[in-house]
This record gives structure tokens, sequence and C-alpha cells, in this order.
């Protein structure tokens, strides 16, 4: 099946090690089909994917972005497979500037940071 995914996670500290704690933990590692998908930078993680991928290929891609985002600070990742529910999470504030509903502007400064991981499924 077609997959369409993306992420931006940013880490308070070392996000090359928050990344190679997930791969290590994972089952299968995803990032040798697709290594030019993540970008691994001091403290942002990027990951963008177009391809065809199997079942738990998929699953196994959602496993490690839930695993990289409980030790980000803020960001956002989907993952969206032709005939599935899209599946996406954010993680403090939106930082690719894709709006996700919240406010932009001087008025977004006064907004406390959200400290809540949200995983939700949407209808493409």
């Amino acid at each position: 099946m077609r997959v369409r995914g993306f992420a931006e996670l940013t880490y308070g500290e070392s996000a090359r090690l928050s990344f190679a704690r997930a791969c290590e933990k994972a089952p299968v590692d995803v990032t040798l089909e697709h290594p030019h998908a993540w970008v691994v930078d001091d403290r942002r993680i990027s990951f963008a994917l177009d391809a065809e991928l199997g079942a738990s290929d998929l699953g196994a891609h959602r496993g490690l972005l839930e695993d990289l985002a409980k030790e980000a600070s803020a960001g956002e990742a989907y993952l969206d497979a032709e005939g599935q529910e899209r599946w996406s999470l954010v993680v403090g504030q939106n930082v690719s500037g894709v709006p996700l509903g919240r406010a932009s502007g001087a008025e977004a400064l006064d907004e406390p940071a959200i400290d809540l991981t949200t995983i939700r499924a949407n209808r493409a």
C-alpha cells in the first residue's frame, strides 16, 4: 500500500541518543529500508516518506514514531496509508508550521506550552 508519512520532533536533550534508543528497542529496524527518510540532528528528528509499505512495515514505522515521541519535547507526526485511517500524534507545541488548530500571532505567545501527548486517528 502507498504510505505517506511526516514527522518533525524536537528534543531538549540529544535527538541522536533518543533515536538510537528507540531503534534499539524496536523489533524491526525500519530505518534500513528508507535511510533517506530520516534526518537526525542534535536536537531534531525529521522524517518524510512516500513509499510502498506492507502492513507490518507500517506498524513498525508507527511504533518507532510513537517511541520517538515519548522523549520529544515538541513536534508532530503522521502516517497516511491508502485505505486506512490516518494516524497522527502531536507532542507539545506545533513545530512545523502546518496548522493543527493552534492559534498564531502574538496571542499564541501568551498560551502556556501543552505537556500532553495526544494520539488520534483521523479519517482521510
